[in-house]
């Protein structure tokens, strides 16, 4: 576990809050703006669900003192969907609170397709409180075309992704090639109807195919990265004068979302295997 976490260290701040605000601060240093995330899903207890949300009033306060350039990002099942929908809008509506105070944003992750359509009853109720609240799609889901029309319908923030979890055939596409196809749908969608959404893609294509739209719809949007992942092509962007945010993760329950991170570049395994052999 001790060598996993080194190797997490790429993808992950690490497991405190201190880590996050100093990873976020040096994104800051690079002229990319933070989006912060406490690791955790799937959680069941209400006393866990509570002392998460008291962490993400901590780092709230956090980033204030650091003077970070930033939002937070927040999992559904962390708050409790779990539980129950109405409990987690509960949680969720206590930390928009917060931020809203704040005049910050807050991004929600998508999970698992078992929670979708309760993360979407939820972003909507936030959404009608403070219009800076974002909601992540994911390309790879088949319901993701009629999700993106009800959303964009509504003035949403979007998030654009892939998508990292793993779904059966009959709910997701799952080769390469046709999620490529349906985020260039969507990502067409989003510059012809969105407003202030998200590119959230390492995909050097991707990326050059939103710059080429961009110059025939002129619509506000920002370049999402995760943290550890194409540091020359944010600087690139930065550069050019892009909007680029980094998603910062922090927290001891790590392990699953390294996980993802393996999944979706497996070359990265081979380089920890190797670790094993040199340490």
């Amino acid at each position: 576990m001790g060598l996993l976490a080194r190797f997490a260290r790429q993808w992950v701040a690490g497991e405190t809050r201190e880590d996050a605000l100093r990873v976020a601060k040096a994104a800051n240093g690079r002229g990319i703006d933070a989006i912060v995330n406490h690791l955790g899903e799937h959680l069941r207890d209400t006393g866990a669900v509570e002392a998460t949300l008291g962490e993400y009033f901590a780092l709230l306060d956090g980033l204030d003192e650091a003077g970070v350039r930033g939002c937070v990002s927040a999992k559904p099942t962390q708050f409790g969907i779990l539980i129950g929908r109405e409990y987690a809008f509960s949680q969720l509506l206590q930390l928009l609170d917060a931020v809203k105070a704040r005049r910050r944003a807050l991004w929600i992750d998508m999970e698992g397709t078992s929670t979708t359509e309760d993360t979407i009853w939820i972003y909507e109720r936030l959404f009608e409180r403070y219009n800076r609240v974002g909601l992540c799609v994911q390309a790879n889901l088949r319901r993701t075309a009629e999700d993106l029309g009800h959303l964009l319908a509504l003035g949403a923030r979007i998030r654009l992704t892939k998508g990292a979890y793993r779904e059966t055939p009959d709910l997701a596409f799952t080769s390469r090639q046709a999620i490529d196809r349906q985020f260039l749908v969507h990502l067409e969608a989003l510059f012809r109807g969105g407003r202030d959404f998200a590119v959230g893609s390492h995909d050097g294509r991707m990326i050059a195919r939103a710059i080429e739209l961009s110059s025939a719809w002129p619509t506000p949007f920002e370049f999402q990265f995760l943290q550890g992942v194409r540091e020359p092509l944010k600087a690139d962007l930065v550069s050019r004068g892009y909007r680029v945010l980094e998603y910062v993760p922090y927290g001891p329950n790590w392990l699953p979302y390294f996980s993802r991170r393996l999944r979706e570049r497996p070359r990265n395994a081979i380089i920890m295997l190797r670790s094993l052999v040199t340490d």
